[in-house]
């Protein structure tokens, strides 16, 4: 538990973006540790809706001088229903920070040899940790796009925050907003070479992000969503194999991985 807390944060701001998706601004009363983007928590829920286990979510925003973090919860289940329902005033405990973060190109020693062009790649509860990596790289003045997936317009989420950081690309399976198609199919690929990709949703899209990113050469993280009961790599239940033929645990190891050690091919 080095460098983790369980802390009690007071919920601040509850507020719906769609039917199925809720933002949770929270607050400490404590010292919070450094946080990175792709690290989460695990959400303290009454034992009668998911045994005793804790909720995992990716951290979505940080700010450790206010002692704020955010959260974005996708309605899936009784856990992230009550996580979601959760009333402005009321305490949630939460273990944190969790996992191991993005690692952040470099300006002057960046491992690709093209210009320095950051894509965030991602839809649905995986925009969380790549909005957190966003404001990073806005801080650093690193020059990025998001591009965002979704079946329609009505799953689409964050898309004013996003366009807020950075330009924005959007697709839809059905056309209904933005580029009709998948995420891969989207013309930034073709407009923008870049030298860097960082990836997050379901896993059929990251798999295809990181072969297209390799094929064009740029260099690829990936946010792995695994099934977590612990979130301390005891229970090992979101072990994943990897390129070397090992397994590796995704809540102590990663969430994020390079996605070139990942048993993917």
């Amino acid at each position: 538990m080095k460098n983790k807390q369980i802390v009690d944060f007071v919920v601040q701001r509850n507020y719906a973006l769609s039917h199925d998706f809720t933002r949770l601004l929270l607050q400490a009363d404590c010292k919070l540790p450094e946080i990175v983007p792709g690290q989460f928590v695990q959400v303290q829920i009454p034992s009668s809706l998911y045994g005793w286990l804790r909720i995992p979510l990716s951290i979505h925003y940080a700010d450790v001088s206010k002692s704020q973090i955010g959260l974005l919860v996708q309605k899936v289940g009784d856990g992230s229903r009550f996580i979601a329902g959760l009333k402005e005033g009321e305490k949630v405990n939460l273990v944190l920070p969790l996992g191991n973060g993005f690692s952040l190109p470099e300006k002057e020693n960046s491992v690709s040899e093209k210009p320095l062009r950051v894509l965030l790649a991602g839809g649905g509860c995986g925009l969380a940790p790549l909005y957190f990596l966003g404001m990073k790289l806005k801080e650093k003045d690193i020059p990025f796009t998001f591009l965002v997936g979704a079946k329609n317009k009505e799953r689409l989420v964050l898309t004013q925050e996003l366009e807020k950081l950075a330009d924005t690309g959007i697709c839809t399976e059905d056309g209904s907003e933005g580029v009709k198609g998948l995420i891969t199919a989207h013309p930034l690929w073709e407009q923008t070479d870049f030298s860097h990709v960082y990836t997050c949703g379901p896993t059929p899209m990251m798999k295809a992000v990181a072969q297209l990113a390799q094929k064009r050469g740029a260099c690829c993280q990936v946010s792995l969503e695994n099934k977590m009961a612990c979130g301390l790599g005891t229970c090992l239940c979101c072990v994943t194999p990897t390129a070397g033929g090992h397994n590796t645990c995704v809540c102590t190891d990663g969430p994020v991985f390079d996605s070139r050690t990942l048993d993917w091919q």
